[in-house]
């Protein structure tokens, strides 16, 4: 069988998800990750242990070629790996290489790239101790997951303990990048890449995102309903567009954030080389008919090309929440995913019963359901009816 590498951090990067599209192509997953215990290792036919933050690419090529692995293509879905898909696929001779791509790699690389190209007129800096604007975002340039390590600041004073409290707790070489804090309405979109061009297919407005704690909150719906979002979301994609076009690329699934002020301003907020979270994926399968880990799949094999692609719509209505616990412990759920499923316009549930919190300092989603209607009110009710239905307590 024709073997496939799937990259993994901290077991996270989609794997259940490629490893089920490879097997129906009789495809051989072989999981690379730095987990020696990883829970995903047992679905795939090879486990090979590699050191991300220590060891050198020829340790990892090495270790492929003793085990026999001629590897077909590489699947990531983590932007803390995308240098390592980027030298592996150029190593092997593989799809999805090229200078392209590496400006993905960091959010400090993304930021000058639009900055130079007339696309961002945003402040940052890739040394926050410089910081002199605030309110600001202090976050990982190469690391994007459940908000990890996000924090806003408002002045420098909570800037200077923000970064005493990252070495402290052994996070002071992590590069960071401080950028200025947009006021206004967050919303992200995404879609493939294909010949140099961006085609949205989902674009969803987040009322309730959390500017505090910079979480995922409250009710997310597409399509965006208010004006100067769905303005925004318009400004972004050709932004966007233009970012594609100018770095070549190609074969790649993007994820972007975003956001816009009523008073006409878009930033992006950052951009993923992945599918979004949470509900995106089904809803665009909803939506559409599209499976995006199977589209994702493909790209690695270089082989996606459909005779054509939809574009953005308007209707049906369709929303998610994420359920968020907000103390140490283990999530303990009283109500069944049968019951909510149960309740009107409830389109799906993934309830994690059990669910630990280690650290607050992330997102810690335990619960996520996804609802249709024909407006963001109807949306609304619903959620507020799973709210109202969902037992649980957080066990220290």
């Amino acid at each position: 069988m024709k073997s496939v590498l799937v990259l993994s951090w901290i077991a996270i990067g989609n794997v259940p998800a490629a490893v089920e599209e490879l097997r129906s192509r009789g495809l051989r997953p072989v999981l690379v990750s730095n987990l020696p215990d990883d829970p995903n290792a047992g679905l795939c036919d090879d486990h090979l242990v590699f050191d991300w933050d220590g060891e050198e690419l020829s340790a990892l090529t090495a270790r492929i070629d003793e085990r026999g692995i001629v590897p077909i293509a590489v699947v990531s879905m983590i932007e803390k790996l995308i240098e390592w898909n980027i030298a592996l696929v150029t190593h092997y001779d593989l799809p999805g290489g090229g200078p392209g791509r590496a400006v993905l790699a960091s959010k400090n690389l993304v930021r000058r790239h639009m900055r130079d190209l007339g696309l961002s007129g945003i402040r940052f800096t890739d040394d926050p101790a410089a910081v002199d604007f605030f309110p600001a975002i202090v976050k990982p340039a190469r690391e994007s997951s459940a908000s990890y390590l996000v924090k806003r600041v408002d002045d420098r004073e909570e800037l200077l303990a923000h970064l005493r409290h990252l070495e402290e707790k052994g996070a002071g070489g992590v590069e960071l990048i401080a950028e200025e804090f947009l006021p206004g309405t967050e919303f992200s979109v995404d879609g493939p890449v294909l010949n140099g061009r961006f085609h949205p297919l989902l674009a969803v407005e987040k009322p309730d995102h959390d500017d505090v704690r910079h979480h995922d909150a409250g009710l997310e719906f597409h399509p965006p309903q208010q004006d100067h979002v769905r303005e925004g979301v318009r400004v972004l994609c050709e932004a966007i567009d233009r970012l594609c076009a100018d770095r070549g690329l190609d074969q790649l699934w993007l994820h972007f954030e975003g956001r816009s002020s009523p008073e006409g301003r878009t930033e992006l907020v950052e951009i993923n080389v992945r599918a979004g979270g949470g509900e995106i994926p089904r809803s665009i399968q909803e939506l559409y008919g599209i499976d995006v880990f199977a589209v994702i799949v493909s790209m690695a094999l270089g082989e996606y090309a459909p005779q054509e692609l939809p574009a953005l719509r308007e209707r049906p209505f369709i929303g998610w929440m994420d359920v968020e616990a907000e103390e140490i412990g283990t999530v303990e759920v009283v109500t069944t995913e049968a019951e909510l499923l149960a309740l009107p316009g409830i389109l799906h549930v993934r309830l994690n019963n059990g669910f630990r919190v280690t650290r607050l300092d992330m997102e810690n989603f335990f619960l996520t359901f996804s609802m249709t209607g024909d407006s963001p009110e109807r949306l609304r009710e619903h959620a507020a009816r799973v709210l109202d239905t969902v037992e649980y307590r957080v066990r220290p």
